[in-house]
């Protein structure tokens, strides 16, 4: 992927790429050596340190649960860089694979709904 791509990317499919990348870096840390396993596992944190970012304080429920979630991935992604704790990698892959499948589903639940036609999308907003 260049960087033009990412540019022209909507922050759907920017987190979207961004949680693949983090999928990819913990099914990587699983197979490496120490010294790769330690790179993958530092940017994973990097990742999550900008999904972290990425939230709004007024995203509601789920943005505050998807601030924990990043919040404890991070913790534990050091954790296991330290231990080298690979049941900790395997936990911290199938989070991140839960949730690239959850933002998946998100979007693709996003584009089958009906755009409405005409007038203020936010004259109904209470």
């Amino acid at each position: 992927m260049n960087s033009n791509r990412l540019y022209e990317m909507s922050p759907e499919e920017l987190t979207q790429a961004m949680l693949h990348a983090l999928v990819y870096h913990y099914e990587q840390a699983k197979t490496a050596t120490i010294a790769e396993r330690n790179r993958h596992l530092r940017q994973a944190r990097e990742l999550l340190a900008k999904l972290h970012q990425g939230l709004h304080d007024g995203g509601g429920i789920i943005s505050a649960q998807l601030d924990e979630l990043y919040l404890y991935m991070a913790k534990s992604s050091l954790e296991a860089l330290i231990e080298q704790d690979m049941d900790k990698i395997e936990e911290l892959h199938g989070l991140a694979t839960e949730l690239d499948q959850t933002w998946a589903e998100a979007i693709e639940n996003a584009r089958l709904q009906p755009v409405p036609s005409g007038g203020n999308r936010y004259e109904n907003y209470q």
